[in-house]
């Protein structure tokens, strides 16, 4: 990997521009261990994350968190030009709103900003879904959808701009998770498939069964309406559509 993306240097003698390269850094950390986490979220937590965070959003929304990490717990000089950098963009107002619900999040923020290898990007990713499962996409949801972040999110990204190699790990790990859905996907078809085989299987005993007890004995109701032969006719037609049905789902499957 990159070295830059563990950057958490800072010189006060450049401060703006050591201070947005760390802020930049902290960022990348924290999106590459949410990318790390798209292929082991639920399916139902899945669905809600790209409802709120799409590539940009996502960018976004690590860059607020590193800055109010860096600007809020860090301290020291380097929080001091964090501060300022954003101060421009009215993100201080944010600050409070992070902090109150940033508890949820703790484990996945401060693992990913002192990570120091891939290893340890992919253990605050665990945690990043870990706590959108227990209740972290309503935190994630909060901050993305506060208006000084919808204000400030198109200025940001001017500023820090959404990285090429985000979008493209993004789509990569949307495939993944669609590959590895769809195995899965097939052995459900083929299990219920056979579940319908068994089930078909079993009304056919049934029908048959059955029609064996109602067809009228040869010599016996003759002139009469031929209620066993209609009874028998019905139960073959049903055994046809059965069986119809059954051939239609499995040609349905081998596409």
């Amino acid at each position: 990997m990159d070295p830059f993306i563990f950057y958490r240097g800072f010189s006060a003698e450049s401060p703006v521009t050591t201070g947005a390269q760390h802020l930049s850094a902290a960022a990348t950390r924290l999106c590459l261990s949410v990318v790390y986490a798209i292929t082991d979220l639920p399916e139902a937590i899945w669905v809600e994350f790209k409802r709120l965070l799409s590539p940009q959003t996502l960018w976004g929304l690590c860059i607020v968190a590193a800055g109010w990490l860096i600007a809020s717990v860090i301290g020291g000089p380097i929080g001091a030009a964090i501060n300022g950098l954003l101060l421009a963009y009215g993100l201080y107002e944010l600050w409070p709103v992070v902090k109150e619900v940033a508890g949820d999040l703790w484990l996945w923020v401060k693992t990913a900003y002192y990570a120091e290898s891939e290893a340890e990007l992919k253990r605050a990713g665990h945690f990043f879904a870990e706590a959108l499962a227990k209740g972290g996409l309503t935190t994630v949801e909060a901050i993305v959808t506060h208006r000084v972040f919808r204000a400030t999110a198109s200025k940001l990204r001017q500023r820090w701009p959404t990285p090429d190699w985000l979008e493209s790990r993004y789509a990569e790990a949307e495939r993944k998770r669609r590959s590895s859905a769809e195995p899965e996907q097939q052995r459900r078809s083929s299990a219920e498939l056979e579940q319908q085989r068994r089930r078909l299987n079993e009304l056919n005993e049934k029908l048959a069964s059955g029609a064996s007890r109602v067809i009228v004995p040869a010599g016996k109701g003759v002139g009469e309406f031929p209620t066993g032969l209609a009874v028998a006719g019905g139960l073959a037609v049903a055994l046809g559509v059965g069986a119809t049905a059954l051939w239609a789902s499995s040609q349905k499957d081998k596409k």
